[in-house]
């Protein structure tokens, strides 16, 4: 082979080599492959208000809904008295919307929650229960 050629070849082959290496090496981007529920997964603890004057404070669990990839099963809303008692949300890409539903006590309960935060250690939560004759509107704030 004549020289040039040859040099040709070598720079061709170390450049298809060099390629294939560095296509194998790309960083995989996986930021848009994230469940957007598991930032409300965990306990968190919920300060609650009807009125200025009037509160209570209790836990609830937020889980991932197995049987449902948008949606999560939140344990406690509203303080029914037990994390098995349970209603379900749907995440959208901002908040937890949680449509009107009777819960086991007999409670209808809805309402919505989103991050006050971009640290999403703090929610924002505005709920509606009708509890006998009762109906009342509550406002929540929920942290870690």
């Amino acid at each position: 082979m004549k020289p040039i050629k040859k040099t040709f070849f070598l720079f061709l082959l170390v450049g298809a080599l060099a390629s294939i290496l560095y296509t194998g090496c790309e960083p995989v981007d996986n930021t848009t492959g994230g469940d957007p529920r598991t930032p409300y997964v965990g306990e968190w603890q919920f300060i609650e208000r009807l009125k200025s004057t009037e509160g209570q404070s209790y836990f609830v669990t937020i889980a991932l809904d197995p049987s449902n990839s948008s949606q999560v099963i939140i344990g406690n809303l509203g303080n029914p008295g037990s994390q098995d008692i349970t209603v379900k949300g749907v995440v959208t890409s901002s908040q937890v919307i949680v449509s009107s539903q009777s819960m086991s006590d007999g409670w209808i309960i809805e309402g919505s929650g989103s991050f006050n935060t971009t640290a999403k250690n703090i929610m924002d939560w505005t709920y509606s229960i009708k509890a006998g004759g009762n109906y009342d509107t509550y406002t929540a704030t929920a942290s870690r």
